[in-house]
């Protein structure tokens, strides 16, 4: 369910004017009350806002979490790519009276579950964390460093065509920096990509680590994606006034798990892969102190069509 530029449009205009009735949200964006509707459930159902009846009139309201003072969650994908989030998460207790990792399978859905507070930290592709700022009118940042690499492009045996990836995220990147064939079908998780392609449902599957590893168990061939940069931290500006500390933080936790990787066990755990797979594929992670801006700035381009791809414009279109 992807957003687009009308979305966001809705978006915008109730983080100004909101909340408004439908009618007047119609009447103001120039769009049939019908039309907004569909869009106003579609960003609903995403979390991002919500409609409440007061006499007979819809009334619509973005949506934001406050959480607890003193109490931070920190959003991550599951991958192989964060060895430095415990010691991260440790020295944020100096800040934070509670400290909460929460695993995700997909990276739009953490863009969005940040964009709306309901985690205020997050581990995130670029192009997730780009597209989180958009839908929240600004109120998300990229604020610190991260890892790079660890993306790879399976090779299904089977006979199917087109590629899975998932959404805005940094396996969309890799397919549009290769230009996979289309169609483009996206897929909710690592696993999700690895089952599809093993079943021969696309020719493609973009993928990373550790699926990429278990993947090569199961004889399909992966070539390396070759994008230097991945996840880097995002913060939602709730947290605002701690964005300068919470980036030294980060880069500190980087800088010592580069000399020494301690408790693996539990990273593994918390990702939910055995220690040996993670141990091993961690290795094909680059980190990185401090924000990449000269990488990111190099595939912008990349960058900008993994957000927005040419290739959805024909999927999009519906006529039957």
């Amino acid at each position: 369910m992807a957003i687009d530029e009308r979305d966001i449009e809705i978006l915008d205009y109730l983080e100004l004017e909101g909340p408004v009735t439908l009618s007047t949200l119609a009447y103001k964006l120039g769009k049939a009350k019908s039309f907004m509707w569909r869009r106003i459930d579609k960003l609903r159902s995403l979390g991002l806002i919500n409609v409440k009846k007061v006499g007979g009139v819809s009334i619509i309201y973005r949506v934001y979490d406050k959480p607890a003072p003193g109490v931070i969650k920190i959003g991550l994908l599951r991958a192989s790519e964060y060895p430095y989030i415990l010691e991260f998460a440790r020295m944020l207790k100096d800040m934070f009276s509670s400290i909460k990792i929460i695993v995700y399978d997909e990276a739009f859905r953490l863009g969005l579950d940040l964009a709306s507070n309901k985690v205020q930290l997050g581990m995130a592709p670029v192009s997730t964390l780009i597209l989180a700022h958009r839908i929240s009118s600004g109120r998300v940042h990229i604020v610190g460093g991260g890892s790079g690499g660890g993306a790879y492009i399976l090779e299904s045996k089977g006979g199917g065509l087109g590629h899975a990836t998932t959404m805005a995220s940094t396996m969309e990147l890799c397919a549009e920096m290769h230009k996979l064939e289309p169609p483009r079908v996206y897929k909710s998780s690592g696993i999700d990509i690895l089952e599809s392609t093993l079943r021969g449902e696309t020719r493609y599957g973009v993928i990373w680590e550790p699926y990429a590893a278990i993947a090569k168990t199961k004889g399909l061939k992966a070539d390396p994606c070759n994008t230097p940069i991945c996840c880097v931290l995002g913060a939602n500006k709730s947290i605002e006034a701690s964005f300068r500390h919470i980036s030294r933080l980060l880069s500190k936790a980087i800088s010592e798990s580069k000399a020494k990787i301690d408790n693996i066990n539990v990273y593994a755990n918390i990702i939910g892969f055995e220690k040996v797979i993670v141990a091993k594929t961690i290795e094909s992670y680059t980190f990185y102190e401090d924000i990449p801006r000269d990488l990111i700035v190099n595939i912008w381009g990349s960058i900008k069509a993994s957000i927005v791809p040419d290739i959805s414009l024909n999927q999009v279109f519906r006529e039957d």
